[in-house]
């Protein structure tokens, strides 16, 4: 009798840690590596780099950027009024062009540029010449971000929605839609949930009858944000920034990938902490290309560079540079002193 007791003791513990087991492994994230690779990198001050400038208030240069083809990359200076084309393979500037009087943010697609500023977004083809601007209303105001989907113009509003201006080359009655558009039409809102955990909610595709998914993710450090960065066929990537200090506030930031599967978000998959080396102000860092792939600009004392960063399964991936990482600067800590 006892020996039957102690078998059934022993199987319902054998159970009841093999329940154990599956729960882990179902929430466990197993994170792959990125391969992080330069693909160009552009001097500043120079008669074919980007201008650099020291402005009370902030150091100003490179404030975005768009990768146009295999071999041109388009920078927006907010220190020259410019965009400013580059060969990707030398980094040399390949043609220069005057904009709308200090921009915030642009985007590339099939040969315009639509460059963002106080209140309108205004295209310019690549000879750069002005081809139509689209005004919105000024209750908006402190925007810094656009992108584009199904040749349609959206801003990326500070409230976390998104608003329609433009549609076929036209002005529209402008519309507003819940979360953050990615360039391939998902809807992303983001919200903090606790001082350690943060929502991420969907829409695949349009916003009255979308499919809609989500799911709460964790953080070891306390959460200052989780911003949409984009999304590709099959991922979505985000800026997930927790502080290291709260007095003085310094962050750190990482770059992470979810999986986008037939029900919706799946796990973490990839992750990488971003060097802490910010040289000028800059409102567009991490882009998703047109192609899926994602890119990264660095500004450091030397001048820009861009990085291509892709997941990498042998998890013997290749960071970014000793050099880079080592670098610890930060334009706040450097600004012109004024009396």
């Amino acid at each position: 009798m006892k020996l039957k007791n102690a078998y059934l003791i022993l199987l319902v513990l054998v159970v009841f840690i093999s329940g154990l087991e599956t729960l882990h492994s179902q929430n466990k994230q197993t994170l792959t590596g990125w391969n992080v690779k330069e693909i160009s990198s552009t001097k500043w001050n120079t008669t074919d780099g980007v201008p650099y400038k020291e402005v009370p208030g902030a150091n100003i240069g490179a404030t975005s950027f768009a990768v146009m083809d295999e071999n041109r990359i388009a920078f927006l200076s907010n220190a020259s009024n410019e965009i400013i084309i580059t060969n990707k393979n030398n980094g040399k500037a390949i043609k220069k062009f005057p904009i709308s009087f200090i921009p915030r943010n642009f985007v590339y697609e099939n040969g315009l540029f639509y460059v963002l500023d106080e209140q309108s977004v205004v295209t310019y083809n690549e000879a750069g010449k002005k081809i139509k601007t689209f005004e919105f209303p000024a209750s908006y105001i402190a925007v810094v971000r656009l992108t584009r989907f199904n040749n349609s113009t959206y801003l990326l509003l500070p409230t976390g929605n998104s608003l329609m201006i433009e549609s076929n080359g036209a002005s529209v009655a402008v519309k507003e839609f819940e979360g953050w558009i990615t360039s391939n039409g998902v809807f992303v809102i983001s919200k903090i949930t606790g001082d350690n955990s943060y929502s991420i909610e969907i829409k695949t595709s349009g916003q009255a009858s979308g499919k809609t998914s989500e799911k709460t993710f964790t953080t070891d450090l306390r959460i200052a944000g989780a911003f949409v960065v984009g999304s590709t066929e099959n991922r979505l990537i985000l800026d997930v920034q927790t502080f290291v200090s709260e007095n003085p506030i310094s962050v750190e930031r990482k770059i992470i990938a979810i999986e986008l599967n037939k029900n919706g978000l799946g796990n973490i998959v990839s992750s990488i902490k971003v060097p802490d080396c910010y040289y000028v102000l800059s409102f567009t860092d991490f882009y998703v290309s047109s192609t899926g792939a994602l890119l990264n600009m660095v500004t450091a004392p030397q001048g820009i560079t861009v990085f291509s960063l892709e997941e990498n399964r042998s998890m013997m991936a290749k960071g970014y540079p000793a050099a880079l990482t080592a670098i610890k600067y930060h334009f706040n800590d450097h600004l012109v002193k004024v009396d």
